[in-house]
């Protein structure tokens, strides 16, 4: 079947105001402000190519173009007019085209035949045709539809921040009308996204338009520039999202995107509702840059509620929207379980926190824990949820030994699905605060959060705010899984000042006397940074611990940074008590996140890996607001660290010991290791080249000199060190790499492993400084990593057993990184990393699954050492199986969404799902 669209790009006035007055930053106009109104370009439906009659889309779609819809087997074919002022084109993610239909310029070599598509000019009309194979449709464990999108592509970047931009849903056959997937009542399609319209191509012309007289320089100033971003949900900020309503019972399909930058990592949060997505159930769903997801819910209680980023920088900038949900039909109800009454009583008290109780040796750490004449210092005035009784309040709950691990956290709060959750409050602190939880249901009256119902005006709810001295009763319905609660009433500066706990909701029958049941320890880690300078205590602490509090600049940066602390459950550098078990223990961990942009936190366990969602790993990433729950069954002893290896965070001090020790006599019978391989690995120092070939770079970006040595620039050549694979312990002969392995570029060799082999890596020191090389999730004879002085060899020997290879439910093989680890962000940055594919043993082969296999590695705004075009090697014939290994390393702003051009990847989260892009974690490695 052809889905046919007649699209036109037409230039627009758009305007992003608000009501709200937090809004001023970005809304107002002023003598060098834009304002709220800003010239833009966007994509526009009509009924045919005469383009007379316009199809009207829905309010709610904002400045986004019309939704695209296809199911497999059909041809999607769009007739694109472009009416605007410069060229643009249109391309889509998620559907199958030829070169001639991809609608994306760079230099591809194809002839002009072939480029017609990449850019249609101001007043030429360009036809598109896309087709829906099974390859790109959804798997029989993905939902009915998937959510795409489709946006211009000449200069992406600009192209996309200048409006073109909007929703494509590819479905099963069988399952699409024309409000979407057909088993629903609703569709609605959202795309967060901090829009830039710095990077606008109407930003000179805006400028002139609004600003009478701009100032010299003024497109350099970072308050200007930062008044340029809007936080939006479709282009709408501080809830003025007009139209989404629905009616009580009603079955929802929320289409969710992202597009952007390094900050465009949303935590998207519905209040009182849990969606399914990838067949979990969730109120907060995690979007990337350039990715998608479908959700679906049944509008359970009537009432306008918030939905919203959760990031703090995005929450505080108006990423806010209300939807609205009606009792249409009075009968229409759901029956309430009647699980368990679960009963908490817990006060918010302030108190004196210490984040750093023995003083860190590190000497990074003094920069955060020492005080000074302008330093706090590592002791903060915070708040904290403490746990009492009853509901005199008079008697606190003590911690026992197995909950000294909590540290800032407040009490866990345990129910089983189907409970209902009865949380007494009192305020004992010095300003409103309040409890809002995730994960469970309740009604609009019970919403902890703080916030402006701009469809009427209404005082807001005891719930929302509970002022000191007084007490609230919250009743919550639970769901399942690990979730987290907060006080809402600014969400904010409440949890920076230290309100924030676990709360857990099992499946029925799991919970013993409050207790899980069938596991022997579990553990509960926050990671966040707590940044003490949104805290609402911020002045007392200065007047408290600043030796000088008058020679306090707020504003100054090594004020602000010092007050940064990069924790988990409030302490830093190695300062964590409690997380101690035995060799075997079943041991459950609750990780969640907590922060701002810069919290996409990846946690990493040394020595032992865990089981998430059937894949074993030793890593995992945890955005703000996200909860996951991991299984571990510790199979090494010793002491072993549990770090965000993100290059700022463990610089900063997120890092905690637990400890594995041998509690019984029983030793089970260790693994026989059937095979030894042997690599010999140098580390040598080499000159390298980003950008050996310059052809890329000057078609797509003249004038372009971030690579040239030119002006106060070291160009694109840098001395590095890097691993490099020898044919003996002689290290005289280099091997040569093959063609199918040219694109690992600055990588080491790709060292293979299969279950139950032992690896041994002779290591010669060839450069001028102690490096090393160690591998993530293999097994050791110790957790410490010897240094390699120069000039010297070591050989360092990893076990690859059962718990480190991948489970059934995984691909055959699963990738890792090994790098040196004298100084990880140093020794990283210097070019010292590499690939470990580890696979599963198939007895009567010694062939992998697959006809290529290539590895990617992120960071740096580089690919496997190189920009612009500059990999080589990356060829395949058609029908090939292609396994690509993905890795990302680095700092905060390493979060790399990969999209391939005109294919479909097949991924496992637990089952086969499809997708366009995949994101490489910092620390993280995928397939």
């Amino acid at each position: 079947m052809n889905q046919k669209y007649s699209l036109d790009i037409v230039n627009v006035v758009n305007d992003y105001s608000s009501w709200k007055q937090e809004a001023s930053v970005f809304l107002k106009k002023g003598l060098q402000r834009i304002g709220p109104t800003y010239k833009k370009a966007v994509y526009k439906q009509y009924t045919d190519g005469t383009y007379r009659t316009e199809v009207q889309k829905p309010d709610w779609l904002g400045y986004m173009g019309p939704v695209l819809m296809a199911e497999e087997g059909d041809t999607v074919v769009v007739q694109l007019r472009n009416a605007a002022s410069r060229p643009y084109s249109i391309h889509p993610h998620g559907l199958n085209y030829s070169k001639g239909n991809e609608g994306a310029l760079y230099p591809d070599n194809t002839g002009p035949e072939l480029k017609r598509d990449d850019s249609v000019a101001p007043g030429r009309t360009v036809i598109y045709e896309w087709s829906l194979p099974e390859s790109h449709s959804p798997t029989s464990q993905d939902s009915n539809c998937m959510t795409r999108f489709y946006h211009s592509h000449v200069s992406p970047p600009r192209d996309i921040n200048s409006g073109l931009i909007g929703p494509l849903i590819v479905c099963k056959k069988g399952t699409l009308d024309l409000h979407g997937d057909r088993s629903g009542d609703y569709m609605y399609a959202l795309l967060f996204m901090v829009t830039d319209e710095n990077f606008s191509w109407y930003l000179d012309e805006n400028i002139r338009t609004y600003i009478t007289n701009p100032a010299r320089g003024l497109k350099e100033d970072e308050d200007f520039i930062e008044s340029n971003k809007m936080h939006g949900i479709n282009g709408f900020l501080y809830g003025n999202l007009p139209g989404l309503s629905m009616c009580q019972g009603n079955k929802i399909h929320w289409h969710l995107m992202a597009l952007g930058n390094e900050v465009d990592m949303h935590s998207v949060h519905f209040h009182g509702q849990i969606l399914t997505t990838l067949n979990h159930h969730t109120d907060t769903i995690s979007l990337f840059p350039a990715s998608g997801t479908t959700a679906e819910m049944v509008a359970d209680t009537p009432g306008h509620w918030l939905l919203t980023c959760t990031v703090n920088d995005h929450l505080m900038a108006g990423m806010q929207a209300l939807f609205e949900i009606k009792k249409c039909f009075p009968n229409v109800h759901k029956p309430r379980p009647h699980g368990e009454l679960r009963q908490f009583f817990i006060a918010a008290e302030e108190e004196v926190w210490d984040y750093a109780p023995t003083v860190p040796t590190d000497r990074l750490a003094d920069m955060f824990v020492t005080r000074g004449r302008n330093r706090i210092g590592s002791r903060y005035k915070k708040v904290r949820y403490v746990e009492y009784t009853d509901n005199t309040f008079m008697t606190k709950m003590l911690r026992s030994p197995e909950e000294q691990h909590l540290g800032i956290l407040g009490p866990v709060l345990r129910a089983e699905e189907k409970d209902t959750i009865r949380v007494v409050f009192k305020n004992k602190a010095s300003r409103a605060y309040t409890i809002q939880p995730h994960g469970v249901q309740y009604s609009i009256e019970q919403d902890g959060t703080l916030y402006h119902n701009e469809l009427e005006v209404v005082t807001p709810p005891p719930a929302a705010l509970v002022k000191p001295g007084t007490l609230h009763t919250y009743e919550w319905l639970a769901d399942c899984l690990t979730y987290m609660y907060y006080s809402a009433v600014d969400p904010v500066k409440d949890t920076n000042s230290g309100l924030v706990g676990p709360l857990l909701v099992c499946r029925p029958g799991s919970l013993k006397k409050g207790v899980q049941k069938n596991y022997n320890k579990e553990y509960h880690l926050m990671a966040t940074v707590f940044d003490e300078n949104l805290s609402w205590y911020l002045d007392d602490n200065i007047k408290t611990y600043a030796t000088v509090p008058t020679s306090v600049n707020k504003e100054e940066e090594g004020f602000v940074e010092s007050n940064k602390m990069h924790a988990l459950n409030g302490f830093v550098y190695r300062n964590l008590p409690g997380l101690t078990m035995c060799k075997g223990d079943k041991v459950t961990w609750h990780l969640s996140g907590l922060g701002s942009e810069a919290d996409i936190n990846t946690l990493y366990f040394q020595g032992n890996r865990f089981l998430y969602r059937q894949n074993r790993r030793d890593t995992i990433s945890v955005f703000p607001h996200i909860s996951h729950t991991v299984t571990m069954e510790p199979d090494s002893m010793g002491q072993f660290e549990v770090v965000c290896p993100t290059v700022n965070h463990y610089r900063g001090g997120m890092r905690a010991n637990y400890t594995v020790e041998k509690c019984s006599m029983f030793q089970r019978q260790g693994e026989v290791m059937l095979h030894s391989k042997t690599y010999y690995i140098a580390a040598m120092e080499t000159d390298w080249d980003y950008s050996p070939n310059r052809t890329w770079e000057a078609e797509m970006f003249t004038g372009q000199e971030r690579y040239h040595l030119q002006g106060g620039f070291i160009g694109s050549r840098y001395k590095k060190v890097v691993y490099r694979q020898y044919t003996n312990d002689k290290f005289t002969k280099q091997v040569e790499r093959t063609a199918d392995m040219e694109h690992l570029g600055i990588m080491g060799p790709m060292i293979h492993a299969n279950v139950g082999d032992k690896v041994k890596v002779v290591f010669k020191n060839m450069a001028t400084r102690p490096y090393s090389i160690h591998a993530n999730g293999v097994k050791t004879e110790t957790p410490d990593v010897h240094q390699t002085q120069p000039g010297q060899t070591h050989t360092y020997t990893w076990y690859v057993n059962k718990n480190t290879g991948p489970t059934t439910e995984q691909e055959e093989c699963s990738v890792s990184a090994y790098y040196s680890t004298v100084d990880v962000a140093k020794d990283l940055y210097s070019g010292l990393i590499g690939p470990l594919v580890i696979c599963r043993r198939k007895e009567m082969s010694l062939s992998f699954p697959f006809d290529t296999c290539v590895v990617c590695f992120f960071v740096c705004a580089a690919i496997n050492g190189y920009v612009y075009g500059n990999v080589n090697g990356l060829n395949m014939e058609v029908g090939d199986k292609v396994y690509w290994y993905l890795m990302g390393m680095g700092n905060e702003v390493d979060i790399h969404t990969v999209h391939w051009h005109g294919h479909s990847v097949e991924y496992k989260v637990q089952k086969n799902q499809h997708t366009l892009s995949l994101t490489a974690y910092k620390h993280y490695c995928r397939m």
